[in-house]
């Protein structure tokens, strides 16, 4: 009988380093048609949101332009650069940022990608 191990084909993985958050390629395909994001945090359950924010929303001025945080998306992969997110981040899980990966989940109905930091991925 085989047992079949779990692939990350699928997972949603994200890197977080000293200067900047990087989604894989699963991950950043929520943010192919944005150029903003916002970002927040939930310090009492250790996850961070990050919510795109279409051109119409920005247009309208529906998020405050200090809110707005650029997403770059390359071939397999997307790129938020902000070192006082990442200082948050590494304050958050007390510890320096080396690249750790972390495991998220896209919620639908809250439209933003929640990036769980106490489910680190080896």
């Amino acid at each position: 009988m085989y047992e079949w191990v779990t692939g990350n084909a699928h997972a949603l993985i994200v890197r977080v380093y000293p200067t900047n958050i990087t989604l894989n390629a699963s991950a950043a395909s929520f943010f192919n048609d944005v150029r903003y994001v916002t970002i927040g945090f939930n310090k009492e359950s250790m996850k961070v949101a990050i919510k795109p924010i279409t051109k119409r929303e920005v247009d309208l001025k529906l998020v405050p332009l200090e809110q707005l945080h650029k997403v770059s998306i390359g071939k397999g992969y997307g790129r938020i650069s902000n070192k006082l997110v990442c200082d948050e981040i590494s304050a958050l899980i007390d510890q320096p940022l080396t690249g750790q990966r972390f495991l998220s989940q896209f919620d639908a109905k809250s439209h933003m990608l929640v990036i769980d930091l106490t489910q680190s991925h080896p």
